[in-house]
């Protein structure tokens, strides 16, 4: 682990938030700390939360500022990303999850083709299309 940079070999804990909740961040932050004191690995962590917009992150964050640093726990807030134009597959696929009804099927299938031109491990690949099917799947039920 002597050779490994803060990002390559961190646990990562990741939780997406669609409602209000004013407890969530002792809990998320509980439930990171039980886990690391479970556990024997001695990687460093990086927390991820990502909100449909930043009305919705109403947790009481007085008592955690120094963990919601950006360096310790990044929060992504969707509506934000609309402002974002880029060619990733990574970011066009989070962007999914807030996509128009109307457009999101389309969209799905030209985030599966780009991902078939521009991911070149099969693993990887695989893993992406299944994220943006169960993201479809998820968005349209019936």
């Amino acid at each position: 682990m002597g050779n490994c940079s803060f990002y390559f070999c961190s646990i990562y804990f990741a939780e997406v938030r669609f409602q209000p909740d004013t407890g969530f961040y002792s809990r998320f932050f509980a439930e990171i700390f039980n886990y690391l004191d479970k556990t024997e690995l001695t990687n460093n962590w990086l927390g991820v939360v990502l909100f449909p917009s930043r009305s919705v992150d109403t947790g009481v964050t007085q008592r955690y500022l120094e963990l919601l640093n950006p360096q310790r726990v990044t929060r992504v807030y969707l509506d934000e990303l609309n402002q974002i134009e880029t060619s990733s597959v990574g970011i066009g696929t989070v962007k999914l999850v807030i996509e128009p009804e109307e457009t999101a099927a389309t969209k799905a299938k030209e985030l599966i083709t780009s991902c078939q031109q521009q991911i070149t491990d099969a693993i990887t690949q695989r893993e992406l299309i299944q994220l943006i099917e169960t993201i479809i799947v998820y968005k349209f039920p019936r």
